[in-house]
Formats: structure tokens, C-alpha cells, sequence
């Protein structure tokens, strides 16, 4: 029998292998695995099939540093790949679904919506990685924002709009966009040009016909017109895709942020509401177009719910009417937790790079003790092998 005890072993894990355990160490031998059972060598996504489920492939670092640019990995995620020396995702379903739907989509039709759903910490993340990897891998356009919620709660700078007065930018936040669009797409878009003469101010102003690169490059090195430039970049995206020119991957981590109240103050305005932000308005505009060429893979995250609330996750209960009214019609993949099979791939693939080296939790039994633990959720997965 299995005893679980909950105690402070540290202050951010909570829980730990019951010492009862360790006497069960003599009677029960430690498992041996082989490696090559964990992995596939295939690391190219476009060549993952079903045969390939439940298996970890590494994304080569060249990808890692454009792919997970700006704030796409979590503190953790980036000690992790510190430590094991590599990054790898395990290949899941959810992931193989979405990437054949995109195999055989006709993109002739406007832009598709993809919604990915499933409880906290489900790894819906790591499927939008795979996802990202395999569009990259085919020269698709990546415009990544990361984490919307964070032009909600991250407090950097407010501005009104120079266009319209009832539209707040935010500089530093659209100046990131830009430096993390330019890291993953200039050996795309080094060949465009602009399509349109676009101002800035009375002072400012972009001709037709510059390099679509030198239009970003300005964005970013004149922060004050940065949001406009996002703007103006979207346009031309558009144009390109329309033009059957680019494929577009639109990723948006935590799009239910959209329709909730920020924390960003300016001067006399009490209260700005997601809506008024630009950058917001900028990328609804362009998930309602009619753009070709052109999916958007989005998530809803729990995160953003009281920690009370944070149980629910279906897209009804994260974006309410007025977003799914909005998002429709889109495709649902759920991602779930893990099922039994993969969470003994991933307690492999912890044992292969040594992050689990107790003896103990090596065993039949630790590890159904593990398993319990972790109620099959990746990241408390994670955290119950902390201090193992």
C-alpha cells in the first residue's frame, strides 16, 4: 500500500516520497530503460506521424533560440533546458491533430481558428511549440505574442494613440513584438517590400516600396511609433498572404486576456479595459479578416481566473459569449493531461538526464507514488521530482 503524506519540503514543491517508502527499496529493483525507447530521431515535426506518439524529439538549438525568443519559455522551462542540455517536446496528440488538419487545409479560404483548451498546466504550451516548429520547418511566417496578458498586468509605459484618441499604445510592448518577429522571420521577409505609404506624425512617415525589414527595423529603433508600425506590419502580412507570397502563423498564448480589465493607468483614465489597448484591437481586426494563407492557433488559459476559479478551463467558462461569439467558428483541440503511457515516457526520459536519481523513486512502487502525486499534470509532474 501506498502512503501519501502532504509536508513542507520545500516551500514551492509541498510534496514528498513518504519515507516508508525506502523500505520497500530492498524488495524492489530499481527499473532499467533504454534511452533509445524514450526518443525519435526524426527532428523535423513535418515528418511526425502517429507511429511517433509518446515519443520526445529535440529541437535543435538554432530553432530553440528563435522559436522560444522573448518570454515564450517560463523561468523554469529555461532551467530545464539549462540543465538537461538540450530541449525536447513529447510528442503528443493534440499536436499530431492540429499538424495534420494543417497538412490537408485548403488555404485558398479565409483565415482558420484554432483553440486549444484543457485543465491548468496540460501542456498546452508545448503542443503550441511543436505546432510553431513544424510551420517554421515548412517557411511559414511566425507572429508570436507570447503571453497577452501580459500587455494587460505588465505595467511599462501608456500612450495615447496619435490616430484615435480612445486607443492606448503600448511602446515597449510593441517594440518586443517587433524584435521577436524580426529574430524569427528575416530570411523570409528580406525580399518584400511595402505596399502602401504609411505616417507616423506630421514629421514621420514610411514610403511605398521600403524593405518590409527596414519598416520593422524602424519600429523598434523609434519606440514611440512602434505600436503604429505593428500596425502597419499587420497590413502588409496581410497583403503578402493574400498574394499567396507567405503563409502566416498567427499564435496567440492566453487570448481569453482580451476580454478582461487591464491594471495599465493613464493620468485620469480610472480603468482601460483590454479593448482600448491598440495592440489588442490591431490583432482582433486581423483575426476577423479574410485573410488566405493564414491560420490562427490560439489558447485560453486558466491562469487568468481567481485562484478559486481556476478549476474551469472549457472555452465557454474562460471566454464567456462575447469571445467564442467573436472566435467562431474556430476548431477545439483539447489537450489533456497525461495518460498513463506518457507520464511513464516522461519519468524515462527525467531518469535519462538525471533530474529523478533516488533509488527509490526509480522503483515500480515510487513511481506510482510519483504518479499519484502529480495527479498526472505535467507541471506538477515536474514539481513532485524536484527533489528527487
Amino acid at each position: 500500500m501506498i502512503t501519501l503524506l502532504r509536508f513542507p519540503f520545500r516551500k514551492s514543491i509541498g510534496y514528498c516520497i513518504h519515507s516508508s517508502l525506502f523500505r520497500f527499496s530492498s524488495l524492489t529493483t530499481c527499473l532499467q530503460r533504454s534511452s533509445s525507447s524514450l526518443r525519435t530521431q526524426i527532428t523535423d515535426p513535418t515528418e511526425h506521424a502517429a507511429i511517433h506518439e509518446g515519443l520526445f524529439y529535440t529541437v535543435p538549438q538554432n530553432d530553440v533560440n528563435k522559436l522560444m525568443y522573448n518570454n515564450w519559455m517560463s523561468p523554469h522551462e529555461k532551467n530545464m533546458n539549462k540543465t538537461f542540455q538540450e530541449f525536447c517536446i513529447l510528442i503528443r496528440r493534440p499536436a499530431l491533430e492540429m499538424m495534420e488538419i494543417l497538412k490537408r487545409m485548403n488555404y485558398k479560404y479565409p483565415l482558420s481558428r484554432f483553440l486549444l483548451y484543457g485543465e491548468m498546466n496540460a501542456g498546452k504550451k508545448f503542443t503550441m511549440t511543436h505546432v510553431m516548429h513544424f510551420c517554421k520547418n515548412q517557411n511559414w511566417v511566425l507572429l508570436t505574442v507570447p503571453w497577452a496578458n501580459e500587455w494587460n498586468c505588465k505595467r511599462l509605459a501608456v500612450s495615447y494613440n496619435s490616430h484615435k484618441e480612445s486607443l492606448f499604445d503600448l511602446p515597449v510592448h510593441s517594440k518586443t513584438l517587433l524584435e521577436d518577429f524580426l529574430i524569427k522571420n528575416t530570411h523570409l521577409i528580406k525580399d518584400f517590400t511595402t505596399s502602401a505609404r504609411y505616417e507616423f506624425s506630421e514629421q514621420e512617415s514610411s514610403e511605398e516600396g521600403v524593405p518590409l525589414i527596414d519598416l520593422v527595423t524602424f519600429g523598434i529603433n523609434r519606440m514611440k511609433f512602434a505600436n503604429d508600425v505593428v500596425g502597419a506590419l499587420l497590413k502588409e502580412l496581410q497583403n503578402l498572404a493574400n498574394s499567396d507570397k507567405i503563409k502566416l502563423l498567427i499564435t496567440i498564448r492566453g487570448i481569453n486576456a482580451f476580454w478582461r480589465k487591464t491594471g495599465q493607468q493613464k493620468e485620469k483614465v480610472k480603468e482601460i479595459h483590454a479593448q482600448q489597448l491598440t495592440l489588442v484591437n490591431q490583432f482582433m481586426d486581423l483575426l476577423q479578416s479574410d485573410t488566405k494563407n493564414a491560420v490562427a492557433m490560439c489558447s485560453v488559459d486558466s491562469w487568468l481566473l481567481y485562484k478559486n476559479d481556476r478549476r474551469l478551463y472549457l472555452p465557454t467558462d474562460l471566454l464567456g459569449k462575447e469571445g467564442i461569439d467573436f472566435l467562431e467558428p474556430f476548431i477545439p483541440i483539447e489537450v489533456t493531461k497525461y495518460s498513463e503511457e506518457e507520464i511513464q515516457k516522461v519519468m524515462d526520459y527525467y531518469e535519462d538526464r538525471r533530474w529523478i536519481q533516488q533509488p527509490e523513486a526509480k522503483t515500480t512502487t515510487g513511481r506510482k507514488q510519483i504518479t499519484v502525486l502529480s495527479g498526472h499534470n505535467p507541471y506538477q509532474l515536474y514539481r513532485v521530482c524536484v527533489p528527487l
